[in-house]
């Protein structure tokens, strides 16, 4: 799954022990065409042209590591649940079930808060387990309970690291994706990926000493001596080093070829003879299936070498310490404290940011759809829904129509693309059917407690998926996320209510700049499908070569051009390179969602009797217009620290390249700014697939 903008991988939930200031409500920003530096060239450097002011005029603020339009609507939308949260966290018999739940939970974690309340106890229990292990076959169970209490068994994301030793839960077949089968991934790291523990510059060292210090407080704060605290830190480092060493690279993961190893479980008890599979599975009260998906088999081999050669008390640091990391963020504010000592070091972020704004994080993320349905009701009508639902059907008709003109596919392959094309289901803003919590219990009594009643009614939900049909109707986002995706094995494209707002979607505003944000998000989506990973699926989503030779080696050409384009160093940030290969997919679909996004809103003018040379009152044409608006939708700029990390793991390419390398690719940008060979916006090997 693909999406527009990363996560990062280590968990960015800290709170804040300060105490609360005040905030004036977050204002909307809405695209102004006007807004743009005319002190700089366009042709010179269109992201400054289109973004300088406006990120002037919004600095990053010391909570935040990033900031921006992105980041500008996240807090809108965050405001919005804020008031639902403080709404219904007052006790009342009118409260629906859905509302109960959502405001005992935020009440919970205020509540927390207020206390300054050391909730280590909620995993002490799980801490007992763990040191009450007499064999190394019981690790398997102990691992089950750490996946099923606080931390997560899978994640919806390209990369397991932040996963105890390993993943586990439902995946779509990639040979037959009518049945779900159980997917086993590679995991095991505290940090974000396992380039923090093998790269030897300067800064990745420090990076290293910086988290050894971090484990050493998690283990004092547990109850360990000081010194045995500091021996146990550098005991997990080694093993952890291990598992990096082992892990499959960010970019082979990209090639699902790669990660397609197909295991019965009897063959899976051969690959890890060590693991007790049973115990695991068992104690996951996991279906069983015939198939289990293995994203990287070298790494379980290793994995199997480490639970022989190393002796159960190693192994009990191991689990201990990633019960910790995983429960820290809901034990309360000094172990908020440490955690955000090491999360600044990844982001550079200078304090933590309020309660209020981390506690709507955790309801939205243990029980977003009960919350998102309240947050649909008040800012996303049904009219928005079919405008942007209109812009989905313009820019796939754009899509075929391109398809259908491409130069370099034979009509065989170009068949197969049309078929997948019109197989592709829109979701837009909101699930239809809504995730039932009857079952889950929440009460104002304790956050932990919440939190792992949550995981597990989540977990139970997931795991339910193995060995059932695949539901090409759920979702992996919540309504207020300000985020979109693509899934190549459902073949969907999603667009949460989230970013279905201003700057990207504005309901006031005409056609022209709603396609140059939103659309050109629309057409990346679309384009993903199509990319050098999407397009190795089927209209099913299986994944199946559908390619002739031929084309796809036309293909390959054109994306080693974007590769090699992408592998720059990031403008102003030393140390931050992008890896190109890394970052292909969604540099491929930036590239060619703005053509899909042009193409539509072309097709649209001129069902109006208008065309990109009108201009407006202010002298500028719809092209310009349209340029203007993509741009400014990536007006975000990133602390130098979190670009340095991100570049390590995140598929994207930074902000200034999403704007620049696109369109200084565009024959159409230049003519709409007289852009002349030479200038920096005017690549002269121009990179394109779609």
């Amino acid at each position: 799954m693909r999406t527009r903008w990363t996560v990062l991988l280590l968990a960015i939930s800290a709170g804040c022990a300060l105490a609360q200031t005040a905030q004036q409500p977050i204002q909307l920003q809405h695209i102004d065409v006007t807004r743009v530096d005319s002190a700089i060239n366009p042709c010179e450097n269109f992201y400054q042209y289109a973004c300088s002011k406006l990120n002037t005029a919004n600095p990053i603020p010391p909570d935040q590591m990033m900031w921006g339009v992105a980041g500008i609507l996240s807090e809108w939308n965050r405001e919005i649940l804020r008031s639902i949260l403080e709404k219904n966290e007052v006790p009342s018999a009118q409260r629906t079930s859905n509302e109960q739940k959502i405001g005992d939970f935020y009440a919970s974690c205020m509540n927390q808060a207020s206390a300054k309340a050391n909730d280590l106890s909620a995993v002490k229990p799980l801490l007992g387990r763990i040191e009450s292990l007499r064999d190394k076959s019981e690790i398997a169970g102990a691992l089950a309970m750490i996946h099923s209490s606080f931390g997560a068994a899978w994640q919806v994301d390209e990369n397991q690291t932040a996963v105890a030793l390993l993943g586990f839960g439902p995946l779509a077949d990639y040979n037959d994706v009518s049945r779900v089968v159980a997917g086993v991934d590679q995991g095991g790291l505290g940090m974000p990926n396992r380039d923090f523990y093998l790269s030897d510059d300067a800064r990745t060292k420090a990076i290293r000493e910086k988290y050894k210090e971090f484990l050493t407080t998690l283990l004092k704060q547990s109850g360990t001596g000081e010194g045995e605290a500091a021996r146990d830190a550098a005991t997990l480092m080694r093993v952890e080093t291990v598992l990096a060493q082992a892990q499959m690279d960010n970019v082979t993961r990209r090639d699902p070829n790669k990660v397609n190893n197909r295991y019965t479980l009897v063959q899976l008890k051969a690959l890890t003879p060590a693991f007790d599979w049973d115990s695991y599975l068992s104690a996951m009260d996991a279906p069983a299936v015939p198939l289990y998906e293995v994203y990287a088999p070298d790494f379980f081999r290793a994995v199997n070498k480490l639970l022989v050669d190393e002796d159960l008390a190693t192994w009990k640091v191991y689990l201990r310490a990633h019960l910790l990391m995983s429960a820290t963020p809901y034990l309360g504010s000094e172990w908020r404290d440490a955690e955000f000592a090491i999360e600044r070091v990844f982001t550079g972020q200078a304090q933590q940011p309020p309660d209020w704004r981390r506690c709507t994080a955790a309801v939205d993320g243990g029980v977003g759809e009960a919350l998102g349905q309240v947050y649909v009701a008040q800012v996303f009508p049904p009219e928005s829904k079919a405008r942007a639902l209109k812009m989905v059907h313009d820019i796939e008709d754009a899509m075929g129509r391109d398809i259908n003109s491409v130069t370099w596919m034979q009509p065989a392959t170009k068949k197969e693309a049309e078929l997948k094309l019109a197989a592709v289901i829109n979701k837009i803003g909101y699930p239809d059917k809504w995730i039932d919590y009857s079952t889950l219990t929440i009460t104002r009594d304790s956050f932990p407690v919440n939190v792992e009643r949550s995981t597990q009614f989540e977990l139970r939900r997931q795991l339910s998926f193995i060995g059932k049909p695949l539901d090409r109707a759920q979702w992996y986002m919540t309504p207020p996320t300000v985020n979109a995706y693509e899934d190549p094995q459902t073949n969907t494209i999603n667009f949460p209510a989230g970013i279905l707002q201003p700057v990207f979607f504005d309901s006031k505003e005409d056609d022209v700049v709603n396609y140059g944000a939103e659309g050109s998000v629309v057409g990346h989506e679309l384009t993903h499908g199509f990319d050098d990973q999407g397009r190795k699926f089927d209209l099913k989503g299986n994944l199946r070569d559908w390619w002739t030779p031929e084309d796809a080696k036309a293909y390959d050409e054109r994306g080693a051009c974007v590769a090699n384009e992408y592998t720059v160093d990031v403008p102003g940030v030393p140390g931050a390179k992008q890896n190109g290969k890394l970052t292909q997919g969604e540099d491929t679909a930036d590239n060619g969602g703005i053509y899909l996004a042009l193409s539509a809103v072309t097709a649209d003018l001129k069902a109006q009797g208008k065309t990109l040379e009108d201009k407006d009152e202010h002298g500028l044409t719809n092209l310009q217009r349209f340029f203007i608006a993509y741009g400014t939708s990536w007006c975000d700029t990133f602390r130098p620290k979190l670009m340095q990390t991100l570049v390590k793991i995140d598929p994207h390419s930074m902000p200034v390249l999403r704007v620049n390398n696109v369109l200084a690719n565009m024959p159409e940008f230049q003519q709409a700014f007289s852009c002349k060979a030479g200038q920096p916006m005017v690549h002269e090997a121009r990179c394109r697939v779609w």
